[in-house]
């Protein structure tokens, strides 16, 4: 059994390796030339999600220095089964839009939740056809409009690109949304280019690189952060700091942030709280298989980037991830949670280890320096899930779902690609406070 899971595991590392890059570009390839179809870069654009419009404003400035084409599709928010919180996604969306506008030199001028009505009517101007350049440079109009609520100059814009019928509004962009999801995706603020995908200001500089290369140029960096000088003393809380991680097992994601996470607190002395959680589909949220490829895909692009080893997996849903709940928790007693977290990520990300098994649980428990007897006898402590539930709930409770998901002061955010955010943040604390 366990042989075959390592088998199982090189067979994905080769899909997702430069193996299967290289039998993917052939495909492309071979249908570039027969379609005689140039590379363009396709942009999906939610006018209700607050990272379309920083996306926008990035894509405004990549057709500006490079010369490639574009198509622009306007299309629906998500659909239920890949937006397990909708309230809680369209709420720190909004915050979140907010902090990467302050760090990136972008602009986001939302304050809170688009109003129905001005986004109904947004949409009546959007379904109309325009070339892309006109249509992109709508849609940025109208929703700065909205987001600024500003009713007066929505109306004006609305009469200077003409509208439709609200009841046009739905079948085409669900049609659209639709085909975003035959595409391989299924939500806003994603720019595809030669078959790969990119989300929004988060995978820029992979496209850049990537649209660099094709056109034989130098890359162009068209979203830099502000300088620090911009970025001035914040203070995160009047307490000592700590920094909760609330991290899954079965998250590529939470691998990578564990591996980053000690890097980024080390210099502000800021304590490390590990809060594991049960996977989404533990917790009843939806990951459908277009989400989970996506994921996979993505989480081994950012692992190369940090040089980390990513491919060989065994998905440790079931009895895997209860042991590694059970260990974990007793692991944190120990204080040996992070080294543990750590040596079990690695195990199931890149060495197709399957912690449901006796032989490759010892493994990770023992390669973090913690003694297998006691690990064993955690197996049995019914704390355990309990604590994974009771985290949870506090995750809730912070306004998110979704990890790897930090908390230190008053900045929560979710992803590991917020770190550098977090980052900032400290660094900023530490001027306030001396």
């Amino acid at each position: 059994m366990i042989f075959a899971k390592r088998l199982k595991g090189k067979a994905i590392s080769a899909w997702l390796g430069p193996t299967g890059d290289a039998a993917r570009r052939a495909v492309r390839g071979l249908k570039e030339r027969i379609t005689s179809t140039p590379k363009t870069l396709d942009v999906y654009f939610d006018p209700t999600d607050p990272w379309s419009y920083l996306t926008g404003q990035a894509v405004q400035r990549l057709i500006d220095a490079y010369p490639v084409d574009f198509t622009f599709h306007v299309i629906t928010p998500p659909a239920s089964d890949v937006d397990p919180a909708p309230p809680l996604r369209a709420k720190y969306s909004l915050r979140d839009a907010q902090a990467l506008a302050e760090y990136w030199d972008l602009e986001f001028p939302g304050t809170k939740e688009p109003d129905g009505g001005m986004v109904r009517d947004i949409g009546t101007a959007l379904v109309r056809e325009r070339p892309p350049r006109e249509q992109l440079a709508a849609a940025m109009e109208l929703a700065h409009s909205m987001w600024k609520v500003d009713k007066k100059n929505l109306v004006l814009l609305l009469g200077k690109y003409g509208q439709d019928s609200h009841g046009a509004v739905a079948p085409i962009m669900n049609t659209t949304y639709g085909e975003l999801r035959k595409a391989g995706h299924y939500q806003g603020a994603m720019i595809r280019y030669d078959g790969e995908w990119y989300w929004g200001i988060d995978r820029l500089p992979f496209l850049e690189r990537a649209i660099a290369k094709e056109l034989g140029t130098d890359v162009a960096h068209v979203v830099t952060p502000r300088p620090e000088s911009e970025r001035g003393p914040l203070k995160l809380s009047d307490k000592p700091l700590t920094c909760e991680m609330y991290f899954s097992f079965r998250s590529p994601y939470s691998y990578i942030a564990l591996a980053q996470i000690e890097n980024v607190l080390a210099p502000y002395g800021v304590p490390l709280v590990l809060k594991q959680v049960a996977p989404m589909v533990s917790r009843g949220l939806p990951v459908p298989q277009v989400k989970r490829l996506y994921i996979v895909r993505d989480a081994k692009r950012e692992a190369d980037r940090l040089g980390l080893p990513f491919g060989e997996i065994c998905d440790p849903l079931g009895p895997g991830v209860d042991h590694c709940l059970a260990v974990q928790h007793w692991a944190n007693q120990q204080g040996a949670g992070l080294a543990f977290a750590r040596s079990a990520m690695s195990a199931i990300w890149s060495e197709a280890r399957d912690p449901a098994e006796y032989t490759d649980l010892r493994y990770m428990v023992e390669r973090a320096n913690l003694p297998w007897e006691g690990a064993r006898a955690s197996l049995e402590d019914k704390a355990a899930p309990k604590q994974a539930a009771d985290n949870a709930a506090d995750l809730n409770g912070i306004g998110l779902w979704g990890v790897p998901s930090f908390r230190c002061g008053d900045f929560v955010t979710w992803g590991q690609d917020r770190l550098p955010l977090l980052a900032d943040r400290l660094r900023r604390h530490k001027l306030a406070t001396g």
